[in-house]
């Protein structure tokens, strides 16, 4: 029997998920906005036992609240694990103690640094790319690399060397 380890990269998978609308969340924090402010005037001087919880309640979902634009998507997480993508745009609300993560899934160009190399004669030739992409999951985009952008223009360098023209004549 081996024993031995083999280290795998978990691939993180985008799945639908995440926030709630946030309509019915807005209509439910001006209520209890309402109960803050109205309720001085019909109890009087013991309204600070209710008003104070009430105004608390009303911070926390105000904190839920968050905005997705056309071609976004927001990446909800618990404490860490991620729990799933929303891509509905609109006013949109989670419990306060989700995390929020947009990504732009919106279509991006990217001109690659000149490369100069040889062709076969060896004669110089300055290469580049334009390169037209976007992010497809947003899950891998921000749980699988560092800084995604970065990634894919080393990735794009690097498939422009792999594919130049770089072979040398021998000398003699």
């Amino acid at each position: 029997m081996n024993d031995t380890k083999t280290d795998t990269i978990n691939s993180t998978r985008e799945t639908a998920g995440g926030g709630q609308p946030g309509g019915l969340w807005l209509l439910i924090f001006f209520a209890i906005l309402a109960g803050v402010i109205g309720t001085p005037f019909a109890i009087g001087v013991r309204a600070v036992a209710v008003s104070i919880p009430l105004g608390i309640t009303a911070f926390f979902v105000l904190c839920g609240f968050y905005a997705i634009q056309p071609n976004q998507a927001v990446a909800v997480t618990l404490f860490g694990n991620y729990k799933g993508t929303d891509r509905t745009t609109g006013l949109r609300w989670v419990p306060f103690w989700y995390g929020r993560k947009k990504v732009s899934m919106r279509v991006r160009n990217v001109t690659s640094e000149t490369l100069k190399v040889n062709d076969q004669r060896g004669n110089p030739v300055e290469i580049a790319a334009n390169v037209v992409w976007h992010v497809a999951d947003s899950a891998q985009a921000l749980f699988d690399v560092d800084d995604y952008v970065a990634f894919v223009n080393i990735q794009i360098e690097t498939a422009l060397r792999e594919t130049a023209p770089i072979r040398l004549r021998p000398r003699r």
